[in-house]
């Protein structure tokens, strides 16, 4: 596992930290687990390795914009 990949899921797991949401974790579970799956057919491990840096960045970046407006619970 590359360090940038390492960074980029502690900065995941620190976002999930902040909301406790059971949907919200296993929505992230479950985008991993699909990224995974579907990466896993690429044979190159470099371009792997890219690939799931990109869709890290996408939870990631998904993640913060859903933070800066959380849904309201009634």
């Amino acid at each position: 596992m590359s360090i940038e990949r390492w960074r980029m899921e502690n900065a995941l797991r620190s976002l999930l930290d902040n909301y406790p949401d059971p949907a919200l974790h296993r929505w992230v579970d479950e985008t991993v687990r699909a990224f995974e799956k579907r990466l896993s057919a690429i044979v190159d491990p470099r371009e792997r390795d890219h690939a799931q840096q990109a869709a890290l960045i996408l939870i990631k970046t998904t993640l913060q914009k859903w933070s800066e407006n959380p849904p309201v619970r009634h």
